[in-house]
């Protein structure tokens, strides 16, 4: 899954948003669940080349995603996910988006957990 948003510092956004709840654990360059408390989870940064978005059809209303920062968030709960982006969404106040592995763009906030790819 892949975590965009035009904010500068999205990974610090996202740290500080997420580890504001007990069941994310603070590992460095990765946030991470550990599977007691919520699925098990890394979310990280990435720098993607601008080129790899070249024949991306962007719907949706997210914004070129050439010019916004990355993060890769791996999970194996659609649930979960869903509730991830719940809780970005009313913590950060930059829109947030998810790309899932069959390219479906969602808002933060309206992850379907029962149609997300997950790949």
């Amino acid at each position: 899954m892949i975590v965009l948003g035009s904010n500068a510092d999205l990974f610090g956004d996202v740290r500080r948003t997420l580890l504001a709840d007990s069941r994310f654990i603070d590992a460095g360059d990765t946030i991470h669940c550990d599977g007691a408390a919520a699925p098990l989870t890394n979310i990280y940064a990435v720098d993607v080349n601008p080129a790899e978005w070249e024949d991306w059809d962007s719907t949706g209303g997210m914004p070129d995603p050439r010019t916004m920062s990355t993060l890769v968030l791996e999970c194996r709960s659609a649930a979960w996910v869903a509730e991830v982006g719940e809780i970005l969404a009313r913590g950060i106040d930059a829109p947030i988006w998810f790309v899932d592995s069959a390219d479906t763009v969602w808002p933060a906030d309206q992850i379907d957990a029962e149609r997300v790819a997950l790949g």
